[in-house]
């Protein structure tokens, strides 16, 4: 009877600190950046071409627009990733939008709520990228877990960035650049 009533308050002091974690912390904010050797204006649009997107990132199966806007700023589109046989959607919004200088994405999935800001800038011979990422969960379980895996999700991003960057770098200058 011993035993289990010390089991029993193991378990009840390890929930209590996994949730205490997601408590102490509810959002998660990181950055990334990355070196293009290309120059500001391409990598700015191949970076925001959609229908290039599956190119450097496979997992995402389709971007299909819910509502676009003329200056693009509140845009939003349906996402489908598929990972590991799994289906996931996303709907992604787009916050802010300044030509060759900066795209802020929102993105909605179940437990998941993030922000992506990728600010873009000229430096000596290509682009530079700073991304800042900003993740919450939707619960005191996704909070709890999010805080615990932050540096895999600093991780996925920077992949991302590096995915990117290869395709970026392996595609052909235009003629006037």
């Amino acid at each position: 009877m011993r035993a289990l009533k010390i089991s029993a308050f193991l378990i009840f002091l390890l929930l209590g600190i996994f949730f205490l974690v997601g408590f102490l912390n509810p959002q998660l904010n990181y950055q990334v950046s990355i070196k293009i050797d290309r120059p500001l204006n391409y990598t700015f649009s191949l970076f925001n071409n959609n229908e290039r997107i599956t190119e450097w990132l496979p997992d995402v199966k389709e971007i299909t627009p819910i509502q676009e806007t003329p200056d693009k700023v509140g845009s939003r589109y349906k996402m489908v990733i598929v990972n590991e046989e799994e289906e996931m959607i996303i709907e992604e919004t787009l916050l802010q939008y300044k030509k060759n200088q900066l795209v802020e994405l929102e993105f909605s999935a179940g437990w998941m709520h993030k922000i992506n800001r990728f600010e873009f800038s000229k430096t000596n011979g290509g682009t530079m990228i700073i991304a800042s990422h900003t993740i919450e969960g939707q619960n005191p379980v996704a909070c709890s877990l999010f805080a615990l895996f932050k540096s895999t999700f600093q991780d996925i991003d920077g992949e991302t960035l590096n995915k990117f960057k290869k395709f970026a770098e392996k595609q052909p200058l235009p003629e006037n650049d």
